[in-house]
Order: structure tokens, then C-alpha cells, then sequence
């Protein structure tokens, strides 16, 4: 057998899947450019896990990393990585996307979804969601975004409530991540939403056929999906399509969601895409998770033309491996007959710098730029690639670059994949919300 040509990338950290111990780790690229990374846990063995389809476009992306802001009140240093986060005093990057899980409930079981959505527990109260957007305050200000999630939020009977809640202590712009159900059904419910204080929606959609439904969420709701959809618009309040990539299912829909997108931009003001994972689906010695790279070349090569793989930048809050995007510009004089352009077809890495705010969220990178420049944005469209880790695929110095967080009543604000880990088991290091009751594995009390 042919000994693997290696090409070394960089070292960095990454995890054994079984223990969630931190491990010295090798980024290597193989003789056909696919990125590689290599570790061995001495007592579970070796694990190598695809990282990245091209070595080329992975080293432009780490090349463009925009300088660190640091958090503002680091917690200190009590663990390893992933333990012991909270935001830590090794952590690189300051939060500027923060999120809220304000329920556990429920009303879809999706194979693919991340979130704590087993049910049963018992919702935090309002004097502890309270403490939650202080966290937020305390962290990044009242400036930053919030983003109310669960679970599925609209299971809360006092959800306006808790949007009331944060905009009266002052945030400026608070989004419910759903699955729509409820807005589409109930009538005058998202008018109470937006009465509260609600300022978006972001809505998981994850196709544009039914049967992508049946696979990502147990049955077909495109129907309803459609219908939520329609009521933002009705009402007048933006919306952002979250989609859960499944290689095989609807990686070859990603075209067809951005043509969709496109066609709805008077309502839907952007598209998330987001490569799912789960812990504990690997061959012994190899894992084989799709990776935001994956989707940046396959939304290029879906979007007849419009696109291509080094359009899309990175968004500079954390890891340019872990957060990239571009604003797609409505302008009758653009070439493509969609009649939008890449706003990173008109402007220089260098230009994108100077004019970068780190204050801006994550979706609102480019459009603040254009605005400043006097580009009219209200119709354009902004694609965010999302490239979250599981403990086959953790990549430690990205974790400690994560800058969208979810809070919990104790202060502590916690990485989003830090928060959501499982061992090979399917084991929580962290308990929702910090409760002592509910306890994950990293708990060592």
C-alpha cells in the first residue's frame, strides 16, 4: 500500500470524541488538497477527521483573520478546553452574537437539531431570563444582538413577555429563532411578537421540497414554512432563513434556497446555512462531517454564476474557519440576470478592513459598510456560512476564537459549541442554563 502524502498546515488542539480531552492535533493536507486533522488519545486511540475540501481556499480563509478583541470581564482560568468555559480568561474573542435558550419544549423532534429540545424540564423564569440579558449587558453591552432559542420559543406562553423584557432594558434588536409553526397558525400572534418589541425572525428552513421535511424534521411542513414566511411579510418584520445542510438530503437544494431567497428579498433579508453535526457517528479511525468549506463550494456551484468560493470572506467576529459571508447588492446594472452582485466583487480585502466595525453582528458586516458608502441595502440579501464544531470535528483555538455565545443566570456567557458538546455517548458537558439539576459531564462539583 502507498504511504499518504502529508503536506503539513499548522498544529492547534483538538478533542478524543470519547474522554472530550484536549489533545496536541495535526492539520495536514492529503496529495488530492482535502484538509486533515490527526490526533491520539492514549487511552482511546487515534482519530483523524476531515476539516476542509480544498488546502488552498482553507489557508486564504486563516490568512484573512482580522485582529482579536478580547471579552471585556473574562472569567479566570479554572479548566482545560472545553471545560470550565464561561467566558474564560483564555478565550481570544469578545461575543457579539448572544443567545437566550429560554425552554427546553418543543413542538417538532428533529432528527438533526442541535438544540436542547428534549422537553420535560422545567422552562427558567422570568427573574432568570432577566439575569440572562445582563449577562448579555455585561458582556457586549445593550447594543448587541440578542437571539431568543430553545428548544422552539413559541412554546412559551409568555414569550412577548421576555421580548418586552430585553427591550425595555434596552437592546435595540431581538430575534426569535423558530421553526414558524406557531406563527403561521395562530392569527395575531407574531403582531403581539412585533407589539413586544420583536425585530426579526429567523426561521428554519432547510429546503424547498417537501421531502427535505420529511428528513430534517419528520414530516413535510414546506407548507407551513411558506405560510410563516408570508405573515413576516404581512407584517412587515425581516426574516433570515437557518438552514441545517445534510450531505445527501438537501446539499443540492442550496441553489435553489438562494434563487428563493433572492426572489423573497423584500422579506427575507438573509440565508444561514449551517452544516448539521452530531457526536458520535464515526468509523473508529476516520470521521468524515461536512464542513462549511463543503458548502461554500457547493452554494458556488449551484448559484449558476452568481457566485464563487473566494467571494464569500470572512465575517471577522471569530474564526474566518468558522464565520463567513457576503451581501448579495440589488443594482439593475449587475451582469447576472438574477440583477445582484457580491458586494466582495467590488471592493478589496484592504477596503473591507479599514471599514470593518467589530461592533457589528455577525449579519451585519457588509450592509454596514455599504451603508456608510451609500449602497442601498434595504433589498439586498446577506449569506452567512456557520461552521459549528462536535468533538470529532472541535478545533480548540477556533473555540477559543467563538464569538456567539449562549448565556446563563449564573453570568456566565458560554461558546456556542462548548454549550451544545456531547461525548461519543451523547453526554452534555454543560446542563441547560447552568442548573445544578440538570448537570452535564464537565460538571465537577
Amino acid at each position: 500500500m502507498t504511504e499518504e502524502v502529508k503536506t503539513h498546515l499548522h498544529n492547534t488542539g483538538a478533542l478524543c470524541p470519547t474522554c472530550l480531552k484536549e489533545l496536541p492535533a495535526e492539520v495536514w493536507a492529503d496529495s488530492d488538497g482535502v484538509v486533515w486533522m490527526s490526533r491520539t488519545c492514549p487511552e482511546h486511540g487515534p482519530l483523524t477527521t476531515r476539516m476542509w475540501p480544498d488546502a488552498d481556499h482553507y489557508q486564504w480563509l486563516r490568512s484573512e483573520a482580522f485582529p482579536k478583541t478580547a471579552p471585556a470581564n473574562p472569567r479566570p482560568v479554572v479548566d482545560g478546553c472545553p471545560f470550565g468555559c464561561g467566558t474564560c480568561a483564555r478565550h481570544e474573542r469578545r461575543g457579539t452574537l448572544l443567545e437566550i435558550e429560554v425552554t427546553r419544549n418543543c413542538n417538532l423532534h428533529c432528527p438533526v437539531c442541535f438544540a436542547s429540545a428534549e422537553g420535560g424540564e422545567d422552562d427558567p423564569t422570568l427573574e432568570e431570563i432577566d439575569a440572562m440579558y445582563e449577562v448579555i449587558a455585561s458582556q457586549v453591552g445593550t447594543d448587541g444582538a440578542v437571539q431568543i432559542t430553545g428548544g422552539e420559543p413559541t412554546c412559551r406562553k409568555d414569550l412577548a413577555e421576555i421580548i418586552w423584557r430585553g427591550r425595555a432594558r434596552g437592546f435595540w434588536g431581538i430575534e426569535v429563532n423558530t421553526n414558524g409553526l406557531v406563527i403561521a397558525s395562530r392569527p395575531g400572534y407574531l403582531e403581539d411578537l412585533v407589539a413586544a418589541g420583536l425585530t426579526g425572525v429567523y426561521l428554519s428552513f432547510d429546503g424547498v421540497t417537501g421531502d427535505v421535511y420529511e428528513g430534517t424534521c419528520g414530516r413535510d411542513i414546506l407548507a407551513i414554512k411558506l405560510k410563516a414566511i408570508e405573515r413576516c411579510r404581512e407584517v412587515g418584520i425581516q426574516c433570515v432563513l437557518s438552514v441545517a445542510v445534510v450531505a445527501g438530503l438537501n446539499d443540492g437544494q442550496l441553489g435553489d434556497i438562494l434563487r428563493f431567497a433572492l426572489e423573497n428579498s423584500d422579506v427575507i433579508a438573509g440565508v444561514a446555512l449551517q452544516p448539521a453535526f452530531t457526536s458520535g457517528r464515526f468509523e473508529a479511525d476516520r470521521a468524515l462531517p461536512m464542513s462549511s468549506g463543503d458548502v461554500i463550494f457547493a452554494l458556488a456551484e449551484q448559484s449558476e454564476g452568481l457566485l464563487e468560493p473566494r467571494d464569500i470572506w470572512p465575517l471577522g467576529c471569530s474564526s474566518p474557519l468558522c464565520d463567513t459571508g457576503v451581501f448579495l447588492v440589488k443594482d439593475e446594472s449587475a451582469e447576472h440576470p438574477s440583477g445582484f452582485y457580491p458586494a466582495t466583487r467590488r471592493m478589496t480585502m484592504e477596503e473591507y478592513a479599514a471599514g470593518y466595525s467589530p461592533d457589528s453582528p455577525q449579519g451585519s458586516v457588509f450592509l454596514d459598510i455599504l451603508y456608510k458608502k451609500g449602497v442601498e441595502v434595504k433589498t439586498g440579501l446577506s449569506i452567512i456560512i456557520m461552521n459549528y464544531m462536535d468533538a470529532v470535528s472541535m478545533d480548540t483555538q477556533r473555540l477559543r476564537e467563538c464569538s456567539m455565545m449562549v448565556t446563563v443566570p449564573d453570568g456566565r456567557a458560554i461558546p456556542f459549541c462548548s454549550y451544545h458538546l456531547t461525548n461519543a455517548e451523547g453526554k452534555r458537558v454543560y446542563p441547560p442554563w447552568g442548573k445544578e439539576e440538570l448537570r452535564g459531564i464537565g460538571d465537577r462539583h
